[in-house]
């Protein structure tokens, strides 16, 4: 009939058509969040990484487990060479862009270290001297470096 409005049925078929198509957008892939992709051998966890008082990671991480159980931890924000920036093959062209940290077997004890500032991709000068393992931590003098997977 012309002139006739919407009726109460056609304005329901309406939300409900437009709260479908916004559920199927934020589901779609396209739209969905960008997932970090991590080198061969690493996957994502949940880390804590504390210096000196100062926590510096603390939620989601990325890490890799190497045989014999040394690990090394990279902050969410990290970047790797050959995925997120060219891979130059020389220390030159590394780069970071957030907290890293590495725990190694030296003989019988366990060690480590980590960058001081995200953008070091070096470790920081010093010694956290000897680690001892306490569940999923390893813990210093001044140091806890813990990885749930």
């Amino acid at each position: 009939m012309p002139g006739r409005g919407f009726t109460t049925g056609d304005k329901m078929i309406a939300r409900i058509i437009a709260v479908a198509l916004a559920i199927a957008f934020s589901l779609s892939p396209s739209h969905a969040q960008p997932r970090h992709r991590l080198p061969s051998g690493y996957k994502w966890g949940r880390c804590l990484l504390v210096v000196h008082g100062e926590t510096r990671l603390s939620g989601r991480c990325s890490y890799q487990i190497e045989k014999g159980g040394d690990f090394n931890i990279q902050g969410p924000k990290q970047v790797f060479a050959g995925i997120d920036y060219p891979d130059t093959h020389s220390g030159a062209g590394e780069m970071s862009k957030d907290y890293w940290a590495v725990v190694y077997k030296d003989g019988d004890l366990w060690a480590g270290y980590a960058n001081a500032d995200i953008r070091d991709t070096h470790g920081e000068a010093g010694d956290w001297g000897e680690l001892r393992r306490e569940g999923a931590c390893y813990v210093g003098k001044d140091v806890k470096v813990c990885l749930w997977r």
